[in-house]
């Protein structure tokens, strides 16, 4: 599967909206930096307006099922093996990426990373049993952004001044109310809008693969963004702002590389490079809450609930799935989550134009708007203690953006594929 190296210009200014409501005494705040959904809708979209019909090499169209179609599934699930990576800032070359919150600035304007202290009698879950304290007193706050070479200090351990780019701005405009239903403006109401724009050298970077297995046919995978012609305009964001995507140089996620084997304690720093989402499972008082927690940790005592890696892990031949899985739960990662520095939740929607109608009927569809999702946003820290080193680098294989085999790791439990969820591992430093 190719994954190609993009990046996108846009030709104005962009709407870019969060779940906040837009009136006159608040301005909606379009201003965001893209999140890693609306690029990647954007992308199908662009698709879908560059083959409206179904292609030869596309084969077969989907038959839904029954359960699909009474669940209100109308898509034609085309070029649905679409995966992205960012959206992230990209200046003369140089990838941007969003600053870790287990860093604290100085009056010097240098970042130092925090300390972990016992949590002692705070409001602080109980399976967390660690706290992040700042090194520093102040008021100063690091930066959003940070480039890649301040990253790979980060990943050190190392103190840094980071330096100072301007990557965008915000312009604020006014406008007259629309009436939704007839189209027509609204006398008397007006709203006021944020917009978001780029500043001079400042493009925006992501990586993406589209590789589809035809139905019906035997001649291995298709990739659609092969076929894509470039540079081409693409819609993104509220407003129909557009851009230019085109070829970008070739650049790496932030890596700090596995540390060789050591007898001495290892504590893994997974850092998020993207915002991810952890739904709560079930109604119950022993049901995984979600939230800030990923559905992969037990909520009760911190336990990883990743399988370990073993050589038996590969899925036998005719076997099912259901037995496939069940095996590979039996030996699990031997590490525990010991202290997590979230951040405020990132709030989200986003409009449907394929819902099912409130009568259950699946072939009665109304617009609406998506359910809200609270985030964990970009930035945001988890440190794991783990029992051995084999548990050490079992992890960090399993949680590090850049796993085996050149595989992008995607840890959120939904919208994997749009890129949430993506992390970057470190060791985190005991001496400051």
């Amino acid at each position: 599967m190719t994954t190609y190296h993009l990046q996108m210009h846009p030709q104005d200014v962009l709407f870019l909206r969060d779940a906040r409501p837009m009136a006159a005494a608040d301005a909606g705040a379009g201003a965001n930096w893209p999140r890693p959904d609306q690029l990647w809708n954007a992308l199908i979209h662009l698709f879908h307006r560059t083959w409206p019909e179904r292609q030869d090499w596309e084969g077969a169209a989907h038959t839904k099922t029954l359960v699909e179609r009474n669940n209100g599934r109308l898509s034609s699930d085309r070029f649905g093996a679409l995966q992205t990576v960012g959206p992230f800032p990209m200046v003369n070359g140089t990838p941007y990426f969003p600053c870790p919150l287990d860093l604290a600035a100085n009056e010097a304007g240098e970042l130092l990373p925090m300390l972990l202290t016992p949590a002692g009698q705070t409001d602080l879950p109980p399976l967390l049993k660690l706290a992040f304290t700042t090194p520093v007193l102040g008021k100063q706050s690091p930066q959003a952004w940070i480039s890649q070479e301040d990253y790979a200090s980060y990943l050190s351990g190392k103190p840094f001044r980071p330096a100072k780019t301007d990557l965008f701005y915000i312009e604020r405009n006014i406008g007259i109310a629309i009436n939704p239903e007839t189209g027509a403006t609204i006398d008397g109401k007006f709203y006021q809008a944020e917009y978001l724009r780029l500043c001079e050298n400042v493009s925006i970077a992501f990586l993406a693969s589209c590789a589809i297995k035809p139905k019906g046919r035997n001649d291995g995978l298709v990739d659609v963004l092969g076929k894509l012609s470039l540079p081409t305009p693409l819609i993104i964001g509220g407003q129909q702002g557009l851009a230019t995507v085109a070829n970008a140089a070739k650049w790496r996620l932030p890596d700090a590389g596995m540390p060789k084997p050591t007898n001495q304690p290892l504590r893994l720093r997974w850092t998020l490079l993207s915002p991810a989402l952890f739904p709560s499972l079930g109604d119950n008082a022993s049901a995984h809450p979600g939230g800030w927690l990923p559905n992969w940790i037990d909520p009760q005592t911190g336990n990883v609930m990743l399988p370990a890696p073993n050589a038996d892990s590969v899925r036998r031949p005719g076997e099912d799935r259901q037995a496939w899985r069940k095996r590979r739960q039996q030996g699990r990662i031997q590490a525990k989550l010991i202290a997590a520095r979230i951040g405020k939740p990132l709030y989200f929607s986003g409009w449907d134009l394929h819902q099912k109608a409130k009568d259950g009927d699946a072939a009665s569809t109304v617009e609406g708007a998506k359910p809200t999702q609270a985030a964990v946003p970009a930035g945001a820290v988890y440190v794991f203690e783990c029992e051995n080193q084999n548990a050490f680098q079992a992890l960090w294989q399993a949680l590090n953006a850049l796993g085996p085999d050149h595989r992008i790791n995607r840890r959120s439990s939904i919208f994997g594929e749009k890129g949430f969820g993506i992390g970057v591992c470190s060791v985190f430093p005991t001496k400051q």
